[in-house]
């Protein structure tokens, strides 16, 4: 929680200088890392499930402005359309969640999660190959959405396997294993910030 506020006053910090797309993902990192810091003395107090917490707030408004960012960044008009088609696929996947669960709001699904990180991660794709084949590549070390990028391939990807075995794993090494990529990929971000405020200096 505290390397959470860390990067939140970090990326407050550099709000005026960057362009306004990056505040789409610094009000959902805000939001995600809110969520997990009520959720945390929520439970501690009232001891009652936080499902609904996550799924409307971490599944649907994080995810959606996660998506929305990289929509913004996108500026190829073909990658835009499909960026487009992954936001309709993700509002899609919200509906049939509701059709065929009428308590799907109740229950975190991890199913559900990991439709919305598969196209999150066809989403930073787009990013990276229209990064890549640009002049932004000369200036990465600058570019914060880059590191963005990277620190959400280096949590979620590292996270799916870990989701899909936590029956099979000591509860005590999931937190573990979950701690350590939450830690590297908001390093990562506050790499990216630093440098990027760094360069707003200049």
């Amino acid at each position: 929680m505290l390397i959470s506020v860390f990067v939140m006053i970090l990326l407050y910090c550099i709000k005026r200088q960057s362009k306004k797309e990056n505040f789409l993902f610094i009000i959902g990192y805000s939001t995600l890392s809110i969520i997990d810091i009520f959720c945390f003395f929520y439970f501690k107090l009232t001891k009652l499930p936080t499902d609904i917490f996550y799924t409307v707030g971490f599944l649907t408004i994080v995810f959606f402005l996660y998506l929305f960012y990289y929509f913004k960044l996108l500026y190829l008009k073909p990658l835009r359309k499909i960026q487009f088609t992954i936001i309709l696929l993700f509002v899609l996947n919200i509906l049939i969640q509701i059709i065929i669960n009428q308590n799907a709001f109740l229950n975190f699904s991890f199913n559900w999660l990991y439709i919305n990180i598969l196209l999150l991660l066809f989403s930073i794709i787009l990013f990276l190959y229209q990064t890549f084949n640009s002049n932004k590549i000369l200036h990465i070390k600058h570019y914060l959405p880059f590191w963005i990028s990277v620190s959400l391939l280096i949590f979620f990807i590292g996270s799916i396997p870990i989701f899909y075995f936590r029956h099979t794993i000591s509860e005590q090494l999931y937190f573990i294993i979950l701690l350590s990529l939450n830690i590297v990929s908001n390093l990562i971000i506050a790499r990216g910030v630093l440098w990027h405020k760094h360069n707003c200096w200049k």
